[in-house]
């Protein structure tokens, strides 16, 4: 707590610092005319009643304080280059979960070459650190096999991407990214109350590396709006999670490899001659099936829309469906929906509205969940904003009414730039 004290503390003086015009625009550094570093900040309290995502509720409350730097070089320029790095420390305010408290780091690079000539590249890597269950709930994983932990996972992602326009009206696009995870610091769990017997919470998940091959040709047909072609290949490779258990060895994988193919078509810009209305969409099917057994076929589409309503208020429709690898070792079915709003309520203060319908079916578990977010962001200066928002996740397994589980959470957070 007495980090946090120190972190808050510094807000604090900058806060007060920047009102009676102390702090310079400049950034933190400023090395020539290109590279400029900056510290980059936060300090947030979470509370939730529902800490494991699980039918028995477990209230807590947490700080997360996290210091970072972010380095910006050429942004004006051909080639520019943008790393971040960042560590949150956790702390929780309740005696019985100080076992959880740890650190959580995000680092991510992207370079950017494009000199106005028909070829532009862009590189993108990231790893970032989490400790959280919903998202392998709504996967299928039973809240048994993860008990009374949070799950922490090393995220990786590199990805490049190839744009060229071909002519004045034809551009072509090809990617190839690799995603990956690794699970780590496992937690023992009791298999049964007064079993004696124990096994760890990542036991029963498959780790899942996942190359894509992405190629779309667009053609522009008016100044604003696109038509054109996607092709996609991917193929996810399963593997065990780390295995801890003494008493048992893993079970052989089922599957081993996941490949899938995409075909579609896309539409991108301006949908009115208003401007008002804004779409990116990808429609098409998908085949997909695992390294032996019948290849199948699903729909697959990415639709997201934009509405101005007011010069103070727009509104978003997303819609998704699609066929990816679980953490089971099997595949999953998504269908989601989501609507926002979006309300500027003043130049420096906006609130933000949406509500997400999610279903997800697994092997054979189907996930329904129901997630509504209402926030506020406050820019007090050019440094320095706060964050307000209350997240409610509504989830439901019909084949299993024990594991549904609601979670309300209340977040409060600031953020400093310098």
């Amino acid at each position: 707590m007495s980090r946090f004290l120190i972190a808050a503390s510094c807000l604090s003086v900058a806060t007060m610092a920047q009102a009676a015009n102390w702090l310079p625009s400049s950034p933190l550094v400023q090395l020539g005319d290109d590279l400029d570093i900056f510290f980059d900040s936060s300090v947030a309290l979470e509370m939730t009643d529902n800490l494991f995502s699980g039918s028995a509720k477990k209230s807590a409350s947490d700080w997360a304080v996290t210091p970072g730097f972010s380095l910006e070089y050429g942004k004006d320029s051909a080639l520019s280059i943008n790393l971040t790095a960042k560590r949150s420390y956790i702390y929780y305010n309740e005696a019985e979960f100080r076992s959880l408290e740890d650190s959580r780091d995000a680092l991510s690079a992207a370079i950017r070459y494009a000199d106005g000539g028909p070829l532009s590249v862009n590189l993108d890597s990231s790893y970032r650190v989490t400790a959280r269950n919903d998202d392998l709930l709504q996967q299928g994983v039973t809240h048994a096999q993860l008990g009374p932990t949070l799950v922490r996972q090393a995220n990786y992602s590199n990805g490049i991407n190839l744009n060229y326009r071909l002519t004045e009206k034809f551009r072509a696009s090809f990617g190839y990214t690799n995603t990956y995870n690794h699970y780590i610091n496992p937690v023992k769990v009791e298999s049964s109350p007064g079993s004696g017997a124990f096994n760890y919470n990542t036991d029963a998940l498959t780790e899942l590396n996942t190359k894509s091959i992405p190629l779309t040709i667009d053609y522009q047909a008016f100044e604003k709006l696109s038509f054109g072609l996607a092709l996609q290949h991917d193929v996810t490779d399963f593997s065990h999670a780390p295995f801890y258990s003494s008493y048992m060895a893993p079970t052989p994988l089922a599957h081993t490899k996941l490949n899938k193919d995409f075909a579609g078509l896309t539409v991108n810009g301006q949908l009115t001659e208003s401007g008002k209305l804004n779409g990116t969409i990808k429609a098409g099917y998908a085949q997909y099936g695992y390294e032996t057994g019948a290849k199948l076929n699903d729909p697959s589409y990415s639709i997201s829309l934009n509405h101005s309503l007011t010069e103070r208020i727009n509104h978003s429709l997303t819609l998704s469906r699609d066929v990816s690898a679980s953490s089971t070792d099997s595949q999953m079915k998504t269908q989601s929906y989501t609507y926002g709003v979006n309300f500027s309520a003043a130049e420096d203060l906006t609130f933000n509205l949406s509500a997400t319908k999610s279903d997800v079916l697994s092997a054979s578990t189907q996930v329904n969940t129901m997630t509504y977010m209402l926030g506020a962001d406050y820019k007090y200066s050019s440094h320095l904003s706060f964050q307000a928002s209350y997240n409610l996740t509504d989830s439901k397994t019909p084949s299993t009414p024990s594991a549904n589980y609601t979670s309300n959470m209340f977040t409060l957070s600031a953020a400093f730039r310098y």
